[in-house]
């Protein structure tokens, strides 16, 4: 290990003198650089701001302002249904989504097609409390039994 001479550390002594002179000046300067970035922050674009924190060394990203959160909406909570179909072997269901494998398989077997005969419209046995058909919206207003029909006539094209 080599020796260190007095030479050495006098010599260290100024180098670290010198490096706590020169961060020193920019500790003084720093708040006069802070305080002109506050004041000119709000008029500098994005394309600027971008620009001076490239410079600083920090990855910012000014391009998007940040937008208020959105409160979540209050709707119905969506629960289970309950079974509109239902098989002679008790499998439910819904009416909603895909028609389930079983009840495909019931409606092209020899006791759907026999049940769809007798029973016309309906596409599969109702549900016990549940009505095969669906429920008919009522007309709008009272006892009103829909609108009148009005013969629609081409305008005649406008005169130049």
């Amino acid at each position: 290990m080599p020796r260190t001479t007095l030479q050495s550390i006098d010599a260290e002594i100024k180098q670290l003198e010198a490096q706590k002179k020169l961060i020193e000046k920019r500790d003084g300067e720093v708040p006069k650089a802070i305080e002109v970035l506050q004041r000119y922050a709000k008029v500098l674009s994005a394309v600027q701001r971008r620009k001076v924190a490239r410079i600083i060394g920090e990855v910012v990203d000014v391009a998007k302002p940040a937008k208020a959160a959105r409160a979540k909406k209050q709707g119905r909570k969506l629960g289970p249904v309950a079974p509109k179909y239902q098989l002679p072997t008790g499998q439910t269901w819904s009416g909603r989504g895909r028609t389930p494998v079983a009840f495909a398989a019931w409606e092209k077997g020899a006791e759907g097609k026999a049940w769809r005969k007798a029973n016309g419209d309906a596409k599969f046995p109702a549900a016990s409390g549940a009505s095969a058909s669906p429920a008919k919206k009522a007309a709008g207003g009272k006892g009103s039994k829909g609108r009148k029909a009005v013969k629609k006539t081409r305008r005649p094209a406008k005169a130049a």
